[in-house]
């Protein structure tokens, strides 16, 4: 026979040895779930919010914040997305369908951001028993707008 294989009898040992890959293939799933996941937790660690009801004290106002641009506020309700600029009218987007008009939301947050390219503020406030994913889409689409002076409240009660 023409095979690399040693024949029986002859004394020598086959040169080829069994390898049990299940093992390392399981450690290294493990391993690259583990590190997917904890580069999605440290991205998530990284975005600053504040809170509005911290505790501190109110600061004092100085000469240079009032030239600064008033913060946005966005409103989420049940039924529509409202977006304002601090002290202005408060503009209503209602729902298409089933889901919130994101997309007018982010037209709206870049005509805001285009007028004032130095603004970073945005204040987020959600009513009860709205879906957590709204709040965090309008988080991601505020991050991706570089409004990233977040600040979350709940919405007050009227």
């Amino acid at each position: 026979m023409g095979g690399a294989a040693p024949e029986e009898g002859k004394g020598k040992r086959s040169l080829d040895a069994p390898i049990n890959l299940v093992p390392y293939i399981d450690l290294m799933t493990t391993i690259i779930t583990f590190l997917m996941m904890t580069a999605v937790w440290t991205r998530i660690a990284a975005l600053e919010v504040q809170n509005a009801s911290g505790g501190n004290p109110p600061e004092e106002e100085e000469e240079e914040e009032k030239d600064r641009p008033k913060p946005i506020i966005v409103l989420i309700t049940d039924k529509a997305l409202k977006v304002q600029e601090e002290g202005s009218e408060m503009r209503e987007l209602p729902t298409t369908g089933e889901d919130y008009d994101f997309e007018a939301l982010t037209e709206q947050l870049k005509a805001f951001k285009e007028a004032r390219p130095e603004r970073v503020e945005i204040k987020i406030q959600a009513e009860d028993g709205v879906q957590y994913n709204a709040v965090a889409r309008v988080i991601d689409i505020s991050t991706g707008l570089e409004l990233t002076g977040l600040t979350l409240t709940p919405a007050s009660a009227n």
